[in-house]
């Protein structure tokens, strides 16, 4: 089948990558969208090391084989990225995304969505509203992230949100709060990105006002310098939220976290359920986000796209009829 594999640091387009068995308890899906995320440019450049496979972790898919559950062949799906293994300690703790067998779609041990086709278990896939678009249904992965903020800010903590970053994510995260009736300060570099926000009344900057602080604030950049300025930004006892990793390690003068005993608070995967639903009613339209959309033979040109700055969601399609 057609894939684009990442091998030894090097990305490149396969015709001949081995098309994946089904066993009992998988589904064999074929893909219709896949979004380049930041996790998978940060692979390519070499976050992780050594990753080896298929990446790509933003999906919708038509499920084409199902042994011993036919009744899913046929159906659209989405489907959460991490496995489960149900035996260990974080999984009989309730941890399951941080099951310590885990493996994880297109970055750990498991052939993501950057191909014909691909496997899921399929009790990780969730069916898919007749009236859902696919490229609505490719935001489900990063919107339900963008929920997991939302769900990871600390009872009590105050409703004055600064988002950093407004790129792919960061977008997703700036509506969540806002439809949920927060007023986000959405802080960035780019005036067409922020152009965006703002369309929808998000507030926008390129810079934090002087002399406001804040209780909650989300980082989207991974860029200590941000970081840094953002523990001058919260009010004691505010609460700092991590969205993104990052390829090069960075120091930090971590004082201002004792001093204002800050929250410092890492969030990673969050609900599907809520994030197809917000999307099926029309909560979040992800559509302005898309920049472009490229068929999957044309994965290097996405990719180059998907690099640069002014860039926001690049998406691949098996169809022949994608428009860049």
């Amino acid at each position: 089948m057609l894939a684009f594999v990442l091998q030894n640091g090097d990305l490149s387009l396969r015709r001949d990558y081995p098309r994946p068995t089904p066993a009992p308890g998988e589904a064999l899906l074929r893909m219709r969208y896949a979004g380049v995320c930041g996790t998978d440019l940060a692979l390519a450049a070499g976050y992780k090391g050594g990753i080896n496979g298929v990446l790509g972790h933003e999906y919708v898919a038509e499920v084409v084989a199902a042994p011993g559950n036919e009744a899913w062949v046929g159906q659209r799906v989405v489907g959460e990225i991490n496995t489960v293994c149900g035996e260990c300690d974080h999984c009989r703790r309730g941890l399951i995304t941080h099951c310590q067998n885990r493996r994880v779609l297109g970055i750990v041990n498991w052939d993501g969505a950057f191909a014909e086709y691909l496997i899921s278990p399929i009790n990780l896939l969730h069916p898919l509203p007749d009236d859902l678009p696919d490229e609505k249904a490719v935001f489900v992965e990063p919107l339900a992230a963008a929920y997991a903020a939302l769900r990871d800010v600390p009872e009590g903590v105050g409703d004055r949100v600064i988002i950093f970053g407004d790129g792919r994510l960061g977008q997703l995260i700036a509506r969540v709060f806002q439809t949920e009736g927060y007023h986000p300060l959405l802080v960035g570099r780019h005036n067409k990105k922020l152009a965006l926000a703002a369309q929808v009344g998000v507030e926008v900057a390129l810079e934090p006002p002087d002399g406001q602080e804040y209780d909650i604030a989300i980082d989207v950049t991974g860029n200590a310098q941000a970081l840094q300025q953002i523990f001058g930004l919260l009010r004691p006892r505010g609460a700092l939220i991590l969205k993104t990793t990052s390829v090069h390690k960075s120091e930090l003068d971590f004082s201002p976290v004792v001093v204002n005993e800050l929250h410092l608070i890492g969030s990673r995967c969050g609900p599907f359920p809520r994030a197809i639903q917000a999307l099926a009613q029309g909560v979040i339209d992800p559509l302005p986000l898309i920049t472009a959309r490229f068929p999957l033979a044309q994965a290097e040109s996405a990719f180059e796209l998907a690099r640069q700055r002014e860039s926001l969601k690049v998406l691949l399609t098996n169809s022949q009829n994608a428009s860049v």
